[in-house]
């Protein structure tokens, strides 16, 4: 899964990639604290900017909201 660059028909349509890279994004803030450079640039590469940021985006409002516990 990670060490590698993914293929075109690898690309996942945006509502399972949505749903990955949030999954992702909360299991490295609640293992290290904050998402990791190299999380962010993996996520970029396999679902695109787009998707990657917006579920960057939609993981930190929930904390901010208080939905998301942070340890």
């Amino acid at each position: 899964m990670f060490g590698r660059k993914p293929t075109e028909p690898e690309k996942i349509d945006d509502n399972i990639g949505d749903l990955e890279c949030e999954e992702a994004i909360m299991s490295d803030k609640t293992r290290f604290g904050r998402v990791r450079k190299s999380m962010m640039k993996y996520l970029r590469e396999k679902y695109g900017r787009e998707i990657a940021d917006r579920a960057m985006w939609r993981v930190n409002r929930r904390r901010s909201d208080g939905y998301l516990n942070q340890r």
